[in-house]
């Protein structure tokens, strides 16, 4: 992590990888930012399905981290209470910073990783975009807060801001680090967006927002951006999930494997 503390993950390699080569790798974030990765089948729905789909992206040669960044429960009263007052800092910072450990890996190409993630995840792909502009090849946004302010200003979320790093006025250091739409002007690589249209949970104007302020600052070339009428922050709908992953699918496949045929 970035104070030098160790951050747990699950590194996952396909069975049958030729590790004389080098392959592209995904970093996944999970959301909630008190949830954990589970080394089986996942209990709940929506992290099971995601799930099943990254089974799917080890069929096709690519490696997948899922770092329990601070915050993740399941290691103790330290590791679990030490996002509070600094969520967007040292949180964001334990999974951006696994794409260094997956550098280390012999059959990883360095130049060819990708991050994604949900909710929490989607906000801390936003950060890693935005805060390291060439780490990564490519992100994938779904559903995630681009600015903590207006997410304070939320009355259905109020209350659970201020419990994890109080008021704006208190402390407008780490509501600024936490609105990665106001470092959107440093996007450099490809970025694909996904939300629900009456979201509750992440209001759908988030992401609105974001895809405005990228087109204000000449990063709408970069930015790809999809809603789903009618879909709230688990997407559920099989026509739905269908498109989304298809989408994701597309979207790795052209800028971490350079597939001209699989860009929308």
């Amino acid at each position: 992590g970035a104070d030098g503390q160790q951050v747990p993950g699950w590194l996952f390699v396909p069975k049958n990888l030729d590790r004389t080569k080098k392959h592209p790798a995904i970093i996944w974030i999970h959301g909630d930012g008190v949830n954990q990765n589970y080394d089986g089948w996942h209990v709940q729905r929506n992290y099971a399905v995601y799930y099943s789909f990254h089974q799917y992206l080890l069929q096709q040669d690519y490696v997948v981290f899922a770092p329990d960044y601070r915050g993740s429960i399941g290691y103790g009263r330290d590791w679990r209470n030490g996002v509070y007052m600094d969520v967007g800092g040292n949180d964001a910072k334990d999974a951006w910073m696994s794409a260094n450990y997956l550098k280390t890996l012999p059959y990883v190409d360095a130049d060819r990783i990708g991050i994604w993630g949900l909710s929490y995840g989607g906000f801390f792909t936003l950060i890693a975009m935005t805060d390291q502009p060439t780490l990564f090849r490519a992100g994938v946004d779904v559903a995630g807060v681009v600015d903590y302010i207006m997410y304070y200003n939320d009355p259905y979320h109020g209350d659970w801001t201020v419990s994890r790093i109080g008021t704006p006025e208190q402390n407008p250091k780490v509501y600024a680090q936490a609105s990665p739409i106001s470092h959107i002007d440093r996007l450099q690589r490809p970025l694909l967006v996904l939300h629900g249209t009456p979201d509750v949970n992440v209001p759908y104007l988030e992401s609105v927002w974001l895809i405005d302020e990228a087109l204000k600052k000449g990063k709408g070339d970069l930015v790809t951006f999809m809603m789903y009428p009618g879909e709230f922050h688990y997407f559920s709908r099989a026509h739905v999930l269908r498109d989304a992953w298809h989408r994701v699918d597309d979207f790795f496949a052209l800028h971490l494997r350079g597939d001209l045929s699989r860009g929308h």
